[in-house]
């Protein structure tokens, strides 16, 4: 593995909000707060393929090629977010102009509108259609698994469906009371699911109605687990509300999270939905059973400011990402990883998935073959698999402002995440380092019978915090830590290496 900042000038030296792979790995988009939409060509460099002793130094090479392809200027205020459609055929931009641009592949080369680097262009993307509707800044966008249809989140406390053959909003969700930060869709096309700083997320059953066009059920929203009722059935889960005690708390943090973003995803075989920006408490009343929850083992963690806005100072909170299951929506979550130092704001699920490994028993979640997927908080990126609790990996001290967004490259051997200070890294896997890929069809779901009751509990390394001013713009809480002499950067630090 090599992991390295890169360095160049993505977007003017301005905050890169998000990045994107095309589904066939060909191209890589950026968004940034300098208005514009960048295509770029990244591949692994030569060489790169193959493993190296973690304690060599990489050299001052970058480990990937990368190519500049074009510039796309549509957007009058910052993009926030990417997103290619599943096919490939279209691009769609979003942010803080409130509107979303939907654009595709011309056949001919031609100067882009508002280009200033159309001597280095070498395509050109034209404008399907812009999307108006929303009243202010949209922070997410994701694509139907069909790329027929596409959802968006916005801070006028909705979310909104949208149809490219019809080019207008087909539905609104209205069911928040706070920002909407992060959307996902479902892979199999029957569920969508929002996030909210108004500490909850909400999943809605999605199908096609008898004229074909897209129907929603009620809403599910998860917002307060309450231990007593977790072997309740579902009717007395939903109309009874559980009270502040020792067994139910808020699952996520409130408004005062600094971040932009909670970016939830499905996983690739649609068994899973992880969130971020969760709060889960570190100890366990002795009158709730080992059957029900498992984490004795989890080690307290300090409770930081950030960690317990909103919260009881006296509890002890510490920040998790919580798992839900594809047969359980609406119900609880099965199962967290925590301990992360800083709340996570976004997730990214890698789409290939990989042969168990033969040292580890089974996987944590029973399922046939191990799912990669990577959860970003402010300053660190945690990589993990399905069949154990432990992350593979661990990234910190690589950029010196918030972490934005992450994307997977279609073959899974290369990780980019972009941050606030205007760079992006690189996390580079040699061919075979994460695994043999599985070749067999995915698992429909996750059976009844092996969804896991247990939480994912992280062992992690107490910080010292320092905190600085807030390096983003409307931050006004917690920023992240930095150092208060001269800026340096620190290396990557490795927490297990896997061997297929």
């Amino acid at each position: 593995m090599i992991a390295k900042t890169l360095e160049i000038n993505w977007h003017d030296g301005q905050a890169v909000y998000s990045t994107d792979f095309a589904p066939d790995g060909s191209r890589f988009a950026t968004g940034g707060a300098d208005t514009s939409v960048r295509i770029w060509d990244i591949q692994r460099r030569p060489g790169t393929n193959k493993p190296i002793e973690h304690t060599a130094k990489p050299g001052n090479a970058l480990p990937v090629r990368i190519d500049f392809l074009c510039e796309l200027k549509r957007h009058s205020s910052p993009v926030n977010v990417v997103r290619f459609s599943p096919t490939g055929d279209y691009l769609a931009s979003a942010g803080d102009d409130a509107c979303v641009i939907v654009w595709r592949l011309a056949t001919h080369k031609d100067s882009a509108f508002g280009s200033v680097h159309s001597e280095y262009e070498k395509e050109t993307w034209t404008v399907v259609h812009m999307f108006y509707g929303h009243t202010k800044e949209i922070y997410d966008l994701a694509w139907s698994p069909c790329g027929q249809y596409f959802m968006t989140a916005s801070i006028d406390n909705t979310a909104r469906v949208w149809s490219i053959a019809e080019r207008t909003s087909l539905h609104i969700f209205s069911d928040h009371t706070h920002y909407v930060q992060g959307v996902t869709w479902d892979p199999l096309g029957e569920y969508v699911a929002t996030q909210s700083s108004d500490r909850s997320i909400v999943v809605y059953k999605c199908r096609k109605g008898p004229q074909g066009k897209l129907a929603f059920g009620s809403p599910r929203k998860h917002h307060r687990l309450d231990r007593q009722k977790m072997n309740k059935p579902d009717s007395v889960q939903d109309t009874q509300e559980a009270p502040e005690t020792a067994l139910s708390f808020r699952l996520y943090h409130d408004e005062n999270l600094v971040s932009f973003f909670r970016r939830l995803w499905f996983s690739p075989d649609g068994a899973l939905l992880l969130t971020p920006s969760g709060l889960c408490k570190s100890g366990v009343d002795a009158n709730v059973s080992a059957d029900e929850v498992v984490e004795s083992a989890a080690p307290p963690a300090s409770t930081t400011a950030a960690a317990t806005a909103g919260m009881d100072t006296h509890d002890d909170f510490q920040n998790c990402a919580y798992f839900y299951a594809r047969n359980s929506l609406s119900k609880y979550p099965i199962a967290y990883n925590s301990n992360h130092p800083k709340p996570s704001i976004a997730i990214r699920w890698c789409s290939k998935p990989y042969e168990l490994r033969s040292q580890l028993n089974k996987s944590v979640f029973g399922l046939p073959y191990r799912m990669l997927y990577a959860i970003a908080t402010q300053d660190t990126i945690f990589v993990y698999d399905t069949q154990q609790a432990k992350p593979i990996c661990a990234l910190s001290g690589m950029h010196f402002a918030p972490i934005m967004d992450l994307a997977w490259s279609p073959d899974g051997t290369l990780l980019m995440f972009s941050s606030a200070d205007g760079y992006l890294s690189a996390v580079v896997f040699a061919d075979g380092e994460l695994g043999q890929l599985y070749d067999k069809p995915f698992s429909v779901v996750v059976q009844e019978s092996v969804v896991v009751e247990m939480p994912v509990s992280v062992p992690a390394k107490q910080e010292k915090k320092r905190p600085v001013p807030p390096t983003a713009p409307a931050m006004t809480a917690t920023s992240i830590a930095a150092p208060d002499t001269k800026k340096r950067r620190i290396a990557p630090t490795l927490i297990s290496a896997l061997h297929p």
